[in-house]
């Protein structure tokens, strides 16, 4: 059992006011072998709210099991580990294998020991890749709160860079594989599965083209709206859904409402793009930024669709001449050589 030392120290505070959840929890892990630091940990984080989230906190009584615990889950927040478990170093160790093996640098690692003299503060700030470096003495519920606070809102921002990081990357990688078809209704599949990607959800999506006056046709579906694929003008689409996409061409701009998304393309050519994705999720700032960046590009991958289209038929028309003419030389050719044939004939009667 932990010294009386180990005890956290617990300051209740009256005066704050919970948020009210919006259902998504912050994931926690507590890491000590101490049983009553759990307990007390859970009891001054049990009204703990941020941005609307609460906390889901997730026990560890080893370095063993903290690092099972932290393979298993790789979206953990922040940590609340002791620097002194199965050995005077396990906590430091296990920093090691969580920023090292496992490579998960986005979690924010708070360290809490009993005994700070044997694992000094300057020394463990510089060697290990932590966040906070606190006593358990000093760790009183107010403290705990600030910490864990500052902790989460950065690790929040991480979240932010790398998804951005993760959704520039797809698109650099979306673009060079929109570029590629040839086809339109291929193109339009592809706008749909790399949206998907991008997103990291799935959902339901259609993707509608208006070349000219107010008729238009779905060129891609996907999950609930895949039976409307080709299908040409309003009438076959949903009276809801239909309004969706003549609200989308008349409003001409992106739209994001609950988990709704509406994207409006106009080309260099004059043709008109609406994309309607149903997500389960309602996107974030971060994805409504990466979305809007996608849909700058794909202006030039259906001008470059319909350009190919318009060059193909260009060589074909040019193949079709080429051929006419080819065809009408080798009659010309071949009335000449009768003619030859014929004069020759005619010489060679008159010399005899």
């Amino acid at each position: 059992m932990a010294d009386q030392d180990d005890i956290l120290q617990l300051i209740e505070d009256t005066d704050s006011v919970p948020e009210v959840s919006s259902g998504r929890k912050w994931k926690i892990a507590v890491i000590d072998d101490d049983a009553a630091v759990h307990e007390g940990t859970r009891f001054a984080l049990s009204d703990y709210s941020l941005n609307g989230q609460t906390l889901e906190i997730l026990s560890a009584y080893s370095a063993a099991e903290g690092r099972e615990l932290m393979r298993a889950n790789p979206d953990v927040a922040a940590v609340l580990l002791d620097v002194i478990m199965e050995t005077d170093a396990a906590g430091l160790d296990l920093v090691e294998y969580i920023r090292n093996e496992i490579k998960n640098e986005t979690v924010r690692i708070i360290l809490r020991t009993g005994q700070p003299g044997q694992a000094p503060e300057r020394r463990v700030i510089v060697e290990y890749d932590i966040n906070d470096y606190k006593a358990k003495t000093e760790l009183t519920a107010d403290k705990l709160f600030t910490s864990l606070t500052a902790a989460l809102r950065s690790y929040q921002q991480l979240e932010r860079m790398v998804q951005t990081r993760r959704g520039l990357e797809i698109i650099i990688d979306a673009a060079s594989t929109l570029y590629d078809f040839k086809s339109m209704q291929r193109l339009a599949e592809g706008v749909l599965t790399q949206l998907a990607s991008l997103l990291n959800v799935d959902c339901a999506g259609i993707l509608v083209l208006r070349d000219a006056g107010d008729d238009f046709s779905v060129l891609a579906g996907s999950g609930c709206y895949s039976r409307f694929i080709g299908s040409p003008g309003t009438a076959p689409l949903d009276p809801d859904l239909r309004q969706m996409v003549e609200e989308a061409f008349r409003r001409r701009q992106h739209d994001f409402a609950d988990h709704r998304t509406v994207l409006y393309v106009r080309t260099g050519s004059g043709r008109e793009v609406v994309v309607l994705l149903q997500a389960e999720r309602e996107l974030s700032d971060t994805d409504q930024s990466l979305v809007q960046i996608f849909g700058s590009r794909l202006s030039i991958a259906f001008d470059n669709v319909i350009l190919y289209r318009q060059l193909h038929e260009a060589n074909t028309q040019l193949e079709d001449r080429v051929a006419q003419r080819t065809r009408a030389l080798t009659q010309a050719n071949r009335r000449l050589s009768t003619q030859w044939l014929r004069l020759q004939r005619a010489n060679a009667s008159r010399t005899r």
